[in-house]
């Protein structure tokens, strides 16, 4: 089966600027679309933390990822970055193999 090279954005981010990261993406030349996953936990420079014994999912993070276009990466990754760098969230780029290149 014939893949085709692209580009995989995964964003964590806190859960109430989704809204206004999806209407970032909305608006970038390459990015053809994303998908949205809450995140249950994790560890990192701060410790460990879990969703567990919030009161509200407000404070969650979340999880939004998509794939692009190599053409489009730079710049889709300068104006994310802008974007979480002002809040609680990390960027991570990988190189990804698609079959169905033309949704991208």
């Amino acid at each position: 089966m014939e893949t085709h090279s692209k580009v995989r954005l995964d964003i964590l981010i806190e859960q109430l600027a989704v809204p206004r990261l999806a209407t970032l993406l909305d608006g970038l030349e390459g990015v053809n679309g994303y998908t949205i996953l809450p995140v249950q936990g994790g560890s990192g420079l701060n410790g460990i933390w879990t969703r567990d014994g919030q009161v509200a999912g407000a404070e969650g993070m979340m999880m939004v990822w998509c794939i692009l276009d190599r053409n489009h990466k730079e710049l889709v990754l300068e104006t994310v970055f802008g974007f979480v760098n002002e809040r609680s969230g990390l960027i991570s780029v990988s190189d990804v193999e698609v079959v169905r290149a033309e949704r991208f």
